[in-house]
């Protein structure tokens, strides 16, 4: 069963404009970076190596093959990996079309502080109503963004790890704070040391 996600869309929208600013903003290729900026030329961790930072399925669900790729525009390269986890039946053992599902996705920025800035800039919106809320959120002590709407239990999660990588976790059918509970699945700390 093939579960069809979000993700791809939610990325665009959320990494789009970011991007966009970041490549309007950000010092010509031939301007030396400061010290201890990366310029737009730093090289991104591979998606091989970002793949297997992805967690396998917990007891009770399955996942489909991790999958990944790198892209380059003007200078600016961008790796994204993820994977998708859906909740089995307790009583067949099979996924079913309405069942709980989780998308991890790692997203290497190569250190562009710009297309950080511009996309930690749009996390800066507060909003909370009874059908459900957007905010800022500290977790482990990254920055990051929840958004989690209630009527149907769909909620986005961002952070930030070693200022590179932005770690997405999208759930449905779940409450909010399985957000974190899947977030604690990728092990931050190991991925915080890839280079």
């Amino acid at each position: 069963m093939e579960i069809k996600s979000i993700a791809a869309p939610v990325l665009a929208l959320l990494f789009l404009p970011a991007f966009l600013y970041a490549q309007d903003v950000a010092e010509p290729a031939s301007a030396p970076s400061p010290a201890g900026s990366p310029g737009k030329n730093s090289q991104v961790v591979e998606a091989n190596r970002l793949i297997a930072m992805l967690p396998q399925p917990p007891a009770g669900w399955t996942a489909d093959k991790a999958d990944g790729s790198t892209t380059e525009s003007d200078g600016f390269q961008i790796t994204t990996v993820g994977r998708t986890y859906v909740k089995l039946s307790s009583t067949s053992g099979q996924t079913a079309d309405d069942a709980p599902t989780a998308n991890i996705n790692i997203i290497d920025s190569a250190n562009n502080q710009q297309f950080q800035e511009a996309t930690k800039a749009m996390w800066s919106a507060t909003s909370n109503t009874p059908e459900g809320y957007d905010k800022a959120v500290k977790v482990a002590g990254l920055p990051g963004f929840e958004h989690f709407t209630i009527a149907d239990q769909t909620g986005v999660l961002w952070v930030i790890a070693a200022g590179r990588f932005f770690v997405q976790v999208e759930t449905t059918k779940q409450p909010a704070t399985d957000l974190e509970g899947w977030l604690t699945k990728v092990d931050l700390k190991k991925l915080s040391t890839l280079k």
